[in-house]
Parts: C-alpha cells; structure tokens; sequence
C-alpha cells in the first residue's frame, strides 16, 4: 500500500503536478488499488481534518491580522522606529532591515507578508542610500525567515496541532530563538557594512526618539495582545488571533489613517487566498498522511531509526539535513505536515524534547522559504527588485549561513528553547 502510495506520488511529481496535489493524488490512487480501503475516505479525511480542529482556525486570522497590519500604516512606523534605534550605525539601513523583520515578524507571523510589506519599502530606499540592490534583496529577503519563529508563527501553530502540544509553549519557545536568529544575521550585515563602507543614518534627537516609539506603541500592541493574552490564560490562541484581527481593523485606521475602506476588500480576498492554499495543502497531506499511517509505514521508519539507537544530537544532524534539502523543493507547512507524524516518535525515543523537536523544526522549515529553487519569498524578492534568481543567490549565501549557524546553535542547546515554556509553565 505505501509503496503504491510514494510511486503513484513521485510519478505525479516528475510530470510537474503541484506537491500538495500529488499528495492527493497518490493518496487516491492507493484508496483505488487496496479494496481495504474505499476511496470516498480520501475526501472524508480532506475535509474532516479542516473542519475538526478549532486550533488551525487561528492560521487564516494570524494571515489576516498581518495583511491588514501590512497595509495599515504599520511597517512604515515600524520601520522608522527601527531606524531611530539602530540607523546611525555603519550600514545603518541593514541594521533597521534586520531589526524591522523582527518587529514585523510579531505582527504577522509570515515570512512572504514580511517581505512584501518591508521590501517594497526597505529595498528602493536601501538602494537609493548607496546599498548594492543585489544585497538589499538578499537581505530582505533572508530577514523574513525570523517572521515564523517570533510569536505568532503560523509554522509553529501547525506542529503544535501536529504533535498534540500546546500553541503557548510553542510561541514562548520561539521568542529567544528568534532574536538569535535576528542577531546572527547581522554579524554578516556589520562586515559587509564595513568593507562596503555603507552609509550611517543621522542620529535622531530625543525628540525624534520619542515621537518614533509614541507612533509605534499601537502596532507594538498587536504582539503585545496576542503573546500577553495567551500566556495569561485570557485568549486561546485562535481567540488571540480574532482579537488580532479587530484590533488591526479599527486600531491603524484611527492612528495611521490606513488602510482606506477600499483597501479592505482586497486585503480579505488576498489573506482568503494564501489560506486556502494553506488549506488544501493541509488537506491533502492529512489524506496522504492517513493512507501512510493506515500501512504502518511512518511506524516502521520509526521502529528502524530507533533501532540504529543513534544519539539525539545525531539524530537532530539528520533532521536538519534532511529539511535543508526539503527547503529547496516544498514550502514549510508541507515540510511540517509531511515529516512530523514520521519523526516526532523517533525524537521522543532518543530523548529529545517535542517543544525542542519543534521549534527545529520550525527554523530548518523556514530555511526553506529563501533557497532556491522555489523559496516563496526568494521569488517576492526578486518581483520587487527586478533581479533574476541568479543574482540573489551569491549575496544570500552569507546570511543563509548566519541561519544555519545560529540553528545549530540553538539545536545543540536546548535551554535556550526550552527555558521561557518552562519559566511560564507551558512544560516541563
């Protein structure tokens, strides 16, 4: 049954079908070959698994808070709060492009959202202060992975359903790995800064210092609301991302007089089509999943590694290794979907945590929305700036090894995940 499952799906993969709809497919075909199985399952387990789970609510509202969070004014005082901080260093812009996918990265939770709101902004105006475009780009482009490890990650709400762990846990586990993350990056930006004699921003008075935070306090708010109301017990996080949502509805309007009420349509119908996507790639993995669960094949994998009885570091080596090459070829929620029910036992007999095992997870998946050849923010990097693919791919190698350093680090040092859910009491 498995076997007719991956072949049925490698085959629907080497004629160019979608990954998500191979998936489907292959579960379909194997439903079709095993009368054990009836394939009007398939579509049972498609739509069941959406419709079951209050949880993967919350995915759609977090998409929906950013986009209108995007467009309502928020990213520009973001980005001049960013700018008062860090701007009058050497390569000041890089700085406030790092720092500025931080802030923004807890707003929205997306690492495309965070490009397309900062990069049409940060790139032209990077590029007219003297930056090289190509490593404007790349920039922006690999900031964007810290957006789904700062809470709220849409990622992290995923393998949090996955897993059976709580949402909480998961957002207070990505908070100190996503600063180092931030901060790894901007080792590369502070040498290439200095070789490429970037320009400083002026240094802001303190008038100019305290107009920038006063102006943005209410988007500051937004992850203010979401993290505050979840760790005490005010919201679940599908509740939090709602209120998200209405505070990013009435909230900018009001201080940023964006976005206007035309604006608002498209926003819906834009945020409605990115979780759909979601949706039907949730959907058919779930199908793809439950035909593999059904033969026993996840368990079996499962029962081979353990038997190899590898160390836990080892075993964490060949799960990064492993989403390193998914990156390149599948987006980080099927990455999720696909690997954790095969995984997630395996970690937990060699001792590692499922709140360390995830937030690994999450990072090495990330990775995968800046490498080529189908890295999604990759290609709204080179919309926005008119560079091919092969002129980003030198300037991102710098901060693609930033990441990959700084994952390590956190992969081998598991108290700097598990040391905030522990404090708060999300775990153990």
């Amino acid at each position: 049954m498995a076997e007719t499952l991956l072949i049925a799906f490698v085959i629907c993969i080497l004629i160019g079908m979608p990954i998500s709809i191979a998936m489907g497919v292959g579960a379909l075909t194997a439903a079709m070959f095993y009368p054990t199985l009836n394939p009007i399952i398939i579509p049972t387990r498609f739509v069941g698994l959406l419709s079951d789970s209050y949880l993967l609510l919350s995915a759609p509202l977090f998409i929906l808070a950013g986009n209108i969070a995007a467009r309502g004014g928020v990213a520009r005082v973001l980005i001049d709060l960013a700018t008062v901080l860090v701007g009058r260093f050497r390569g000041g812009l890089a700085y406030v492009n790092v720092l500025d996918s931080m802030f923004f990265g807890g707003i929205s939770g997306s690492a495309v959202a965070d490009v397309s709101a900062l990069g049409t902004f940060l790139i032209p105006q990077m590029v007219r202060k003297g930056y090289d475009k190509d490593f404007a780009t790349a920039l922006t482009i690999s900031t964007a992975v810290v957006a789904p490890i700062i809470p709220p990650s849409i990622i992290a709400v995923i393998y949090a359903w996955m897993a059976d762990e709580s949402v909480a846990a998961m957002f207070a586990a990505g908070v100190i790995p996503g600063l180092l993350v931030g901060l790894g990056m901007a080792v590369p930006v502070f040498f290439i800064a200095r070789k490429r004699n970037y320009p400083r921003e002026p240094a802001p008075t303190m008038p100019q210092f305290w107009a920038a935070l006063r102006n943005a306090l209410p988007a500051l708010m937004i992850p203010a609301i979401i993290m505050g109301g979840i760790i005490f017990g005010l919201f679940t996080p599908t509740e939090a991302a709602a209120v998200a949502v209405v505070y990013a509805l009435v909230v900018p309007p009001i201080f940023y007089r964006e976005p206007a009420l035309r604006e608002l349509p498209k926003i819906f119908a834009d945020s409605a089509r990115l979780s759909g996507v979601i949706g039907m790639i949730i959907g058919f993995v779930g199908a793809f999943g439950w035909v593999l669960t059904y033969s026993k094949f996840p368990f079996l994998i499962a029962a081979s590694i353990a038997a190899m009885s590898p160390a836990w570091w080892v075993f964490i080596i060949l799960v990064i290794f492993l989403y390193l090459i998914l990156g390149t070829f599948l987006t980080p929620s099927e990455i999720i979907l696909v690997t954790v029910p095969v995984l997630l036992p395996v970690a937990t007999a060699v001792g590692v945590h499922p709140i360390h095992f995830g937030m690994v997870c999450v990072i090495a998946s990330a990775i995968g929305h800046i490498t080529p050849p189908v890295g999604l923010c990759l290609f709204v990097g080179m919309a926005i700036s008119g560079l091919s693919m092969d002129q980003l791919v030198k300037p991102l190698l710098p901060f693609l090894a930033a990441i990959v350093v700084t994952l390590l680090l956190i992969a081998f040092m598991p108290d700097l995940v598990l040391i905030l859910p522990r404090l708060l009491g999300f775990t153990q």
